[in-house]
């Protein structure tokens, strides 16, 4: 199997899914083979609506060995809708506060030298 092809087929990787437990209903993100509210083994896939509100942030103003050109940058604790709490980029961050609204958009994040593009989830403040 192929480098894309195999992180293709992760799909928590390029897209909000997660898992849904049958029995206690709870939500979980990044997806889980048993949910850790009821120990439950009855999960199926759940896609998140990519909605969801700031709950905490921080800006990073002195990046670590080899991110040096991507500062400042913003990375949130990120409340979904639908329960869970995520940590998350946040792209249009200058005017971030903590309860503001954002939506789930998804940026090129790198590549390497075989060519595999890695691209990541970031959320956008909704105005």
């Amino acid at each position: 199997m192929s480098v894309p092809l195999y992180w293709r087929l992760k799909k928590h990787r390029y897209s909000l899914v997660g898992t849904d437990c049958s029995s206690c209903k709870e939500q979980h993100f990044p997806p889980r083979a048993i949910c850790p509210g009821c120990g439950s083994e009855q999960l199926r896939p759940f896609q998140f609506s990519g909605s969801g509100t700031v709950v905490s942030y921080t800006i990073i103003q002195t990046a670590p060995s080899g991110f040096e050109g991507s500062v400042p940058y913003c990375i949130a604790l990120i409340k979904l809708d639908e329960g869970p709490v995520i940590s998350a980029g946040v792209v249009n961050f200058d005017n971030i506060v903590i309860g503001k609204r954002v939506c789930l958009v998804f940026r090129k994040q790198g590549g390497n030298k075989n060519g595999v593009i890695n691209y990541n989830f970031k959320f956008l403040l909704v105005e």
